[in-house]
């Protein structure tokens, strides 16, 4: 079996929403399942199960309060089966934001430079004037 099955099975068993993270060096994957039978229960917000598979381990992740949540597995939109299609509705705002902050690009951290340093500045200058 691989993950994307055994998550959509936890899902479906517990009915409960299933997090399920990679490691980059493992492909690097994000996704969220949700069980393909059932309704979300009253309180689906509250019973979310987030899974980090590294190597030869699955960790078990708590997720803070109404944080942002990976796309929807593929598989559960196709094989979803009735009521099941209302787990989409209660956590579509979630996927929203993080489909909004990983669309927005990583701006790459400024180098350090020494214009600021007056010190550094006025002794690269004495060094350089001495060599005239």
């Amino acid at each position: 079996m691989t993950t994307p099955d055994i998550s959509h099975i936890i899902a479906t068993c517990y009915n409960r929403a299933v997090v399920l993270l990679t490691l980059p060096e493992m492909g690097g994957s994000y996704e969220t399942y949700f069980s393909i039978r059932s309704a979300p229960p009253l309180k689906p917000h509250s019973n979310i199960m987030c899974l980090c598979l590294i190597p030869g381990h699955f960790l078990h992740v708590k997720l803070k309060e109404d944080c942002p949540l990976p796309p929807l597995s593929k598989e559960w939109m196709t094989h979803k089966i009735g009521e099941a299609e209302k787990w989409h509705l209660e956590f579509m705002d979630r996927q929203a934001v993080f489909d909004d902050l990983m669309s927005k690009e990583p701006k790459p951290p400024k180098k350090p430079t020494n214009e600021h340093n007056l010190l550094l500045v006025t002794l690269q200058l004495r060094k350089n004037q001495s060599k005239i």
